[in-house]
């Protein structure tokens, strides 16, 4: 056995994640489609198309993860191919899913689902979206066919994503669909959001027969919640710090704290407040999605009160690459309660200049979490493919493989990152020549 940096607990589960807008292309009936076509709404230009035509590649693409190790794959089923009308059910959408699932099967990949990954049906935008108490009835009616349609196919099930990214940004800054700018309805989005999670949670249990009868694995169902480190840019000054204490209560503490007790307790400075009780809510996550990607400092008195560590390491977006955060996010998602599943965590790196080592670095952090006793059960990198990342277009380049998307076939080629992932996915452990190899010095 080769000299490892760290290693990592027996059955860990390795993979990648990706989400169906943002990959499979043509996805012609949801809010972001509407929105790409307005001009000036993605930053280079672009609309989302035929993205990397995973529709249709997807078995060629599982084929890539699985020849690389992956023992799991993220993906999110796209509400509006299923039910792309209220109550009108596309029987060939469905087909196509139950398609996946069984390349997934073949490829010996365990599937981790997310219901909502930020986009709406246009039937569902159009009748006030998330700010409409009517959408978490008819979400709670699209997990219900979900969980009876694919239940069999499916033990890991991902509710929303994201819920205080998705509200922000489309209510807050803007920046996203329906381009609201109002605080108090962003704070009424995050609340339904996290509402509608827990009534999922009781949805995909219920209708998970395995739960009563002990045939097979039951469902085991969580959100994704990113977490953003939020620390004042001059500890010194008031300002930043106060700002960055609200910041960090509402976007990281409220929402993971939601669905443990229960109890929804959302406020910022010049937004409605939102305090309620959801007993659906309560004890409804069998594990911890996390997703992290960097830590912002916070300058009160610019108009860019999110700035990276000035000197820092930045990705092609400007994020600054913070191991050390990772490996503490990774602690206080386990202090929630729950088991934590990264699901997501990765560099928009176009050149694949720093990706390497900056994927052994987080890797060891999430090590080191774990011999802290962080609870961590799997990682999924962010993301198996370069994709369309919402309002920034195709710039940003995430992927373990980078696509063409000037071609028309979008081939596919394997990254050195790629590599980097499958030498430590075989042996279970950053081996120390794969640290060596990236510059690491441990």
């Amino acid at each position: 056995m080769s000299a490892t940096v760290c290693r990592f607990p027996p059955g860990f589960l390795w993979g990648a994640s990706t989400s169906a807008h943002q990959v499979e292309g043509g996805n012609r009936s949801n809010d972001w489609w509407r929105f790409e076509h307005c001009p000036g709404s993605i930053a280079d230009g672009t609309t989302s198309g035929e993205a990397c035509r995973h529709y249709e590649r997807f078995d060629d693409d599982f084929a890539l993860a699985a020849g690389d190790g992956h023992k799991a794959h993220r993906l999110s089923l796209e509400w509006s191919r299923i039910e792309p009308a209220r109550d009108r059910i596309d029987a060939a959408a469905v087909a196509h899913y139950h398609d996946v699932f069984a390349s997934l099967r073949r490829h010996r990949m365990t599937p981790v689902v997310t219901l909502h990954h930020f986009t709406n049906p246009l039937w569902i935008s159009d009748q006030g979206g998330w700010e409409n108490p009517d959408t978490l009835d008819r979400f709670a009616a699209h997990v219900r066919f979900c969980a009876r349609e694919f239940g069999g196919e499916v033990d890991w099930w991902c509710t929303v994503n994201e819920p205080e990214v998705y509200a922000f940004r489309s209510y807050s800054e803007g920046t996203w669909p329906p381009r609201r700018r109002d605080d108090t309805a962003a704070i009424a989005v995050i609340a339904n959001l996290l509402e509608a999670h827990g009534r999922a949670y009781r949805i995909l249990h219920a209708e998970d027969t395995r739960d009563a009868d002990g045939d097979g694995r039951p469902a085991v169902v969580g959100f994704a919640k990113s977490w953003l480190q939020l620390e004042p840019l001059r500890t010194w000054f008031p300002l930043d710090v106060l700002r960055a204490h609200v910041e960090n209560s509402a976007f990281n503490q409220a929402v993971a704290r939601a669905p443990v007790t229960g109890e929804i307790r959302l406020g910022i400075p010049g937004a409605r407040p939102v305090k309620r009780r959801v007993p659906e809510l309560e004890g409804s996550l069998d594990y911890f999605g996390l997703n992290y990607y960097t830590r912002w400092k916070v300058d009160s008195l610019s108009r860019d009160p999110h700035v990276a560590t000035p000197g820092s390491r930045t990705t092609d977006l400007g994020w600054e690459i913070h191991p050390a955060g990772f490996e503490e996010a990774l602690i206080l998602a386990a202090a929630q309660g729950a088991p934590v599943l990264v699901t997501e965590n990765g560099f928009a790196d176009a050149t694949d200049a720093f990706r390497p080592r900056a994927l052994v670095e987080y890797l060891v952090h999430m090590g080191r979490a774990i011999a802290r006793g962080a609870r961590v059960v799997g990682y999924l990198h962010w993301s198996l493919l370069d994709n369309f990342e919402w309002a920034d277009g195709f710039r940003p380049r995430f992927g373990l493989y980078h696509v063409d998307f000037d071609h028309p076939d979008r081939p596919r080629t394997a990254r050195r990152s790629a590599g980097i992932y499958r030498r430590i996915l075989a042996d279970n452990a950053v081996p120390s020549e794969v640290a060596a190899e990236v510059g690491l010095a441990l």
